[in-house]
């Protein structure tokens, strides 16, 4: 049982709508497990209040918050300091106030190989990857594989003038290079057919989108290709089920959402974060939600 104290420290999340966050629901057990005295809120920040609410992280001495939708990037201008990696992704999803300063973070990235690794077993050191999609969440992705060293990067996205610019970001900020190519062209066929790590970054797929055909043609793909897909809800998406189908080994999506957490947790904390415990409450409650 929560107690709140004149010492409890509080984190939480910003953003617009925030009713629907599981964030606290893990944040707070993990709390619990490691017997800290913090607790994690949820709190609803229209666009035009994000500045007031950015100042009252120092002014109330949050340690630090989340920063989801539609916030990811209105919030740079309103910090102190922004770590190189959420400079190269373009947006913050973690915010930790170091006496007053607040310094901007983006774990997505890190969040989404740390899943891979823990729950597959596969790296990126030396794997041909392809990311379907150039949204947010590939750009922060594909700053993390540069990172890792990824043997080969192939970027499909509907709006290939999209592609190109993050594919230009990775080879001037990383000297990555990478190539971009049409969703649904020869070309994506032919990279897929080779890859070694698929990963499906856009929102089809997603509740209440579920039914929809998935995103590629799996019937190209090699049965040792690892396939991911960072949708959540539902668990297991139409491109799951297929990649299944053809023996591929698979990744779901709400790895990266507890593991993300799980390493801001650790920025605020200082404390390893309980992950496997965050991860078990998670899915529970995408379970109750199904």
């Amino acid at each position: 049982m929560l107690k709140l104290t004149g010492e409890t420290t509080v984190v939480g999340v910003f953003g617009d709508p925030v009713a629907h966050s599981l964030s606290p629901l893990m944040h707070n057990r993990a709390f619990a497990e490691l017997g800290l005295n913090w607790v994690y809120v949820p709190f609803h920040v229209k666009p035009d209040a994000l500045g007031g609410a950015v100042n009252g992280v120092r002014a109330l001495g949050l340690a630090g918050v989340n920063v989801t939708v539609p916030h990811k990037v209105a919030v740079m201008a309103h910090l102190d300091e922004i770590d190189e990696e959420a400079q190269a992704i373009g947006a913050v999803n973690t915010i930790v106030n170091k006496a007053g300063r607040l310094v901007g973070y983006n774990t997505d990235g890190r969040g989404f190989l740390r899943s891979m690794e823990r729950q597959s077993g596969r790296t990126v050191e030396g794997a041909r990857v392809v990311v379907i999609g150039a949204g947010g969440a590939a750009q922060a992705i594909l700053c993390s594989l540069a990172h890792k060293g990824a043997a080969s990067i192939a970027v499909a996205n509907r709006t290939i003038e999209k592609a190109r610019r993050l594919v230009g970001t990775l080879a001037k900020v990383f000297g990555q290079e990478a190539r971009s190519m049409e969703h649904g062209s020869s070309d994506e066929r032919k990279a897929l057919s080779e890859a070694d790590i698929v990963i499906h970054t856009t929102t089809v797929g997603m509740h209440p989108r579920h039914d929809e055909a998935p995103p590629i043609s799996v019937d190209v793909l090699r049965p040792e290709t690892l396939v991911c897909d960072i949708v959540y809800n539902p668990r297991e998406t139409a491109l799951i089920r297929a990649a299944r189908s053809r023996g591929c080994d698979v990744l779901t999506g709400e790895g990266m959402l507890v593991y993300q957490g799980a390493v801001a947790f650790e920025l605020w904390t200082g404390t390893t974060a309980p992950d496997e415990l965050m991860l078990t409450t998670l899915r529970a409650a995408l379970d109750q939600r199904s």
